[in-house]
């Protein structure tokens, strides 16, 4: 089968992995946020933020996908099984959700096995052929080997699974796969595991098979003299542990020449070229040597670039957006730090985000209100809100 051609029936890929692991090398430089107050507050820009649609609390929104047509995809890893709908179409006019792509998806059923039913659907991706691609982070709670993590795509035209692909042997139980881009251009798909020694999976779409690098990589650990901080006091988990996530937001570059991607719990971003993602002739040490510090800035979930090369990200700690602008600065790439939206009152945790007709659609999904011990009140609703992009008139 052609893996652009719809088909009613799901091809499951079973894919053999190569597991790469580099050993971490601590830092002991501690990078400053490079977003003053007083420079942030002359650059703000007069964006307003619209609400397009809202959730009540049975539907925890964290991706979001949106399509060329404008179709609005949104997803809620509630991390509870039997606990609701995972996936849904929202009507842009009406706010009303639709199951995706039905109610038999979204109903997790015991006896069953995983590949007709969603467990927890983390990350949505929309590409240039107006393909959904679905990312499943499933459950540790559950047998890997009946209801694996996968990522599954369908063609919007048809509503019809194209293919769906697992990581059996490329991730463990402790692993979590969190957000994905997909680049037709060179026939890959780039994956952030946000836990354990973190890393990127690279999926190759035509032979199925895939990779974990960069685990334990200083650019997908998250530096550990920093911290997620709410009014001065460090996140921590329900537990009362230190919240720390590796390898968070991913990004592509508009001329596909670029991952960006970022550990969740520091200040730091890094890019490296998909070329050498993709040359499985690297070893880890020189992959690892080709990526590209570029700098500090806020620390965000989800991040996402335009057409224009314009890298968007979630201020957590500030309740804004802001859009980074890759710029060379000293023979050194280097991220120039605007403030799209200035801190909102209703925006809570800025973490999925899509870009489309010259909008950047952010998915809030409340995550200090849900997810952690330190006392925020639940507040407000899930919301799906936009804001035209940087230059947009």
């Amino acid at each position: 089968m052609s893996r652009s051609s719809p088909a009613s029936w799901i091809a499951v890929a079973f894919c053999g992995v190569l597991s790469m692991s580099t050993a971490w090398a601590a830092s002991n430089t501690h990078h400053a946020s490079a977003l003053d107050a007083d420079s942030a507050a002359a650059t703000q820009n007069e964006n307003t933020l619209e609400a397009v649609a809202s959730f009540g609390d049975d539907f925890k929104l964290v991706g979001i996908g949106v399509s060329s047509s404008g179709r609005i995809f949104a997803s809620a890893p509630s991390g509870g099984l039997n606990s609701g709908t995972s996936l849904v179409e929202v009507d842009p006019d009406t706010g009303k959700s639709t199951p995706y792509p039905n109610i038999e998806w979204n109903q997790f059923q015991s006896d069953a096995p995983g590949k007709h039913q969603w467990i927890a659907v983390q990350a949505l991706w929309v590409d240039a052929d107006d393909h959904l691609w679905t990312l499943d982070k499933s459950s540790p709670k559950l047998d890997a080997a009946q209801w694996p993590p996968k990522l599954v795509e369908f063609d919007l035209s048809t509503h019809k699974v194209v293919q769906e692909y697992t990581f059996e042997n490329t991730i463990t139980p402790k692993d979590s796969l969190n957000d994905v881009r997909v680049d037709l251009k060179h026939g890959y798909a780039y994956l952030t595991d946000a836990a354990n020694q973190g890393g990127l999976v690279v999926l190759n779409l035509k032979t199925c098979k895939s990779r974990l690098v960069l685990a334990g990589d200083r650019s997908s650990v998250a530096e550990s003299g920093q911290h997620l901080m709410f009014d001065s006091r460090i996140a921590r988990r329900k537990d009362g542990k230190i919240l720390v996530l590796q390898s968070d937001g991913i990004a592509l570059s508009p001329d596909r020449k670029w991952v960006y991607y970022r550990p969740l719990t520091d200040h730091n971003y890094w890019r490296i070229p998909t070329t050498s993602l993709i040359d499985e002739s690297l070893s880890s040490k020189e992959l690892a040597a080709s990526k590209q510090f570029l700098g500090t800035d806020v620390m965000s979930g989800g991040i996402e670039m335009d057409d224009d090369g314009v890298l968007y990200a979630g201020d957590l700690e500030k309740r804004t957006v802001v859009a980074l602008t890759p710029v060379e600065k000293d023979d050194e790439p280097r991220l120039e730090s605007t403030v799209l939206v200035k801190p909102h009152p209703e925006l809570a945790w800025a973490d999925g985000f899509a870009v489309h007709d010259g909008y950047l659609y952010i998915a809030d999904s409340h995550l200090n209100e849900v997810a952690f011990s330190n006392g925020y009140p639940r507040e407000g609703r899930f919301t799906i809100f936009r804001v035209k992009l940087l230059n947009r008139g």
